[in-house]
């Protein structure tokens, strides 16, 4: 299952806010500058800002859409991947590191062994033992 990271609610939400405030400031920029020289009364003027800002809010959407979301979706992927066989890499040199200290430690006790005790058979008893319990 290929999972396609996107971003997440909230700042997509975020994101709109902000790209509709800037076209909406630009648009009362350019209606500013532009639109008064325009013979509508107050209510046409009202309706015609509105459907511009809707409009360019619409269309620079779109255009955006078109361009970048391939691409911003697929940056995303390329992080996640690339941190997933980052974490992949690293795992595998904490587990080599793992590895050759227990080779290590492994050769250090072979060569200082001693051994903690005889082995003895259970149905011999020496004779020595028994002289000193008598």
């Amino acid at each position: 299952m290929i999972v396609i990271p996107a971003l997440n609610h909230d700042t997509r939400l975020i994101m709109t806010i902000l790209f509709v405030g800037t076209i909406s400031g630009a648009n009362v920029w350019a209606y500013a500058k532009f639109g008064l020289n325009f013979p509508y009364t107050i209510l046409m003027h009202g309706v015609l800002f509105g459907l511009i800002t809707v409009g360019a809010v619409m269309v620079m959407k779109a255009l955006f859409d078109l361009a970048l979301n391939d691409k911003i979706e697929m940056w995303l992927l390329d992080r996640r991947i690339k941190s997933y066989w980052e974490r992949i890499a690293k795992d595998e040199q904490q587990r080599s590191k793992m590895q050759e200290s227990l080779k290590t430690f492994q050769k250090e006790n072979q060569t200082t062994r001693i051994p903690l005790a005889t082995s003895y058979d259970n149905d011999t008893v020496s004779a020595d033992f028994l002289a000193t319990l008598q």
